[in-house]
């Protein structure tokens, strides 16, 4: 019995020596562990880098702001590291923002201040993954007075006016805009002194939608071609039709307002501006009256565009300006063209001579002189669109759609025809070459 009680002990002390070892073990497994996550913080907080601070020391008169880097580091985590890097290695430019967030700093700064809830003036849009598509059209009337619209109505509408595959090209662009030479109204009287003379019903105005129109211009010589009141009417159902419009208004703060486009995280700005008519009839908008947004003096869109330019990514200005039925240019537009592109504009497009006018090359940025009659009478005459291409990465490519205005009907040409209006439109340019698949390259 004593042996048997001895060994009983002995099993007792071992089981308990056993048992504590094993607590000891795991106590001192929790104690490296805890030593370990404490050591571990440390280290992190050692490699952790105050980005915000080292921009804000780095930047030279960018203006950037603490609070909004904050936001930007929240937002979009480990933007601030590479455009830190950026500027430490003196490699920092504006076009980083969108290559890290996607959007690019003006865009980011309007988000950031939430710049674009209830705006008028302002667009978003998602548009196609690498690129950019926005078209410029010519002159176009729907005017019921004039040739367009009785074929629009006897030929069965859309189609009747405009062949099908253009209609498709058009509605295949992010963004297009048109130049509307007419007031819409059911209202007024002709303008005295006026040989041509324009008005549409305001029903005419789903025509738009039909052609896949984006936005309008009306700084031209025919908004106002029935006075004071048609011209009231045509801004009232161009808003309840919410299609946007440039270069007219209610007052001079709202002919000169541009237009937002805020697309794959680029902020694009339109402005529009007149110079059209040798004996100025259409009113100029005061600060109490409407009317259109002149630059007979170029001097108003000029700050206007040097404005837009410090809040926005791109600026376009559209000016309707030359002389008529000629493909030759006036020395006022090749002289203000250019003071528009050194004021801030990244291209300039212009309407109003009813004949497609050369384009220019100046500073790598394009000048399109004249667009001619998009759809606007029954001339045979040589039209079509100007596509701008802005790629990703913020480059950009301009192609050139040749077609054909003949008997209130316009097509796009191909062959022969498009061949010699490629030639033609190289022949009227000052630097610019259009190669045989459209596109616009400067010579």
């Amino acid at each position: 019995m004593k042996v048997s009680e001895k060994m009983k002990k002995r099993k007792r002390i071992k089981k308990v020596i056993w048992k504590n070892i094993v607590i000891f073990v795991f106590l001192i497994m929790v104690i490296i562990g805890a030593v370990f996550t404490i050591l571990h913080k440390k280290d992190t907080k050692k490699v952790t880098v105050d980005y915000v601070s080292i921009i804000m020391k780095q930047q030279d008169n960018l203006g950037l702001d603490a609070d909004f880097l904050n936001w930007v580091d929240k937002k979009y985590p480990q933007a601030l590291k590479k455009i830190a890097k950026a500027l430490l290695e003196n490699n920092y430019s504006n076009n980083i923002w969108h290559d890290v967030t996607e959007n690019s700093y003006f865009v980011l700064q309007d988000l950031y201040q939430n710049n674009y809830q209830n705006r008028e003036d302002v667009k978003v849009v998602k548009g196609s993954k690498d690129e950019i598509n926005i078209g410029y059209l010519g002159d176009v009337s729907l005017a019921d007075n004039w040739d367009i619209m009785p074929y629009y109505k006897s030929r069965g509408g859309i189609t009747g006016i405009l062949s099908s595959d253009i209609i498709s090209y058009m509605k295949q662009q992010d963004f297009l805009i048109a130049n509307n030479e007419f007031p819409f109204s059911d209202r007024g009287s002709a303008m005295e002194g006026k040989q041509y003379t324009f008005r549409a019903s305001s029903k005419n105005v789903h025509i738009y939608d039909e052609m896949g129109v984006d936005m309008v211009t009306l700084a031209n010589n025919h908004v106002y071609d029935f006075g004071r009141e048609a011209f009231y009417d045509t801004l009232a159902t161009l808003k309840k039709a919410s299609i946007p419009y440039i270069g007219a208004g209610e007052n001079i703060n709202e002919a000169m307002r541009p237009y937002y486009l805020i697309i794959n995280g680029y902020k694009i700005a339109f402005v529009n501006a007149t110079r059209a008519e040798k004996y100025i009839l259409t009113p100029e908008a005061t600060e109490s009256e409407g009317g259109v947004f002149r630059c007979y003096d170029p001097t108003a869109f000029a700050n206007k565009i040097k404005e837009v330019k410090q809040q926005s990514d791109y600026v376009v200005a559209l000016v309707h300006w030359g002389t008529e039925n000629t493909h030759n240019l006036e020395n006022v537009q090749k002289e203000t063209g250019k003071l528009y592109i050194d004021s801030g504009a990244d291209m300039v497009i212009g309407t109003h001579a009813h004949v497609l006018q050369g384009v220019e090359f100046y500073n790598g940025k394009l000048i399109a002189y004249n667009l001619g009659n998009f759809i606007f009478n029954d001339y045979t005459i040589d039209t079509g669109i100007i596509t701008w291409k802005l790629k990703k990465d913020g480059s950009s490519e301009f192609y050139f759609l040749p077609a054909l205005q003949k008997d209130c009907y316009t097509f796009i040409v191909d062959g022969q025809q498009k061949a010699s209006l490629l030639s033609n439109m190289t022949s009227w340019s000052i630097n610019a070459t259009f190669l045989d698949d459209g596109k616009i390259v400067e010579q």
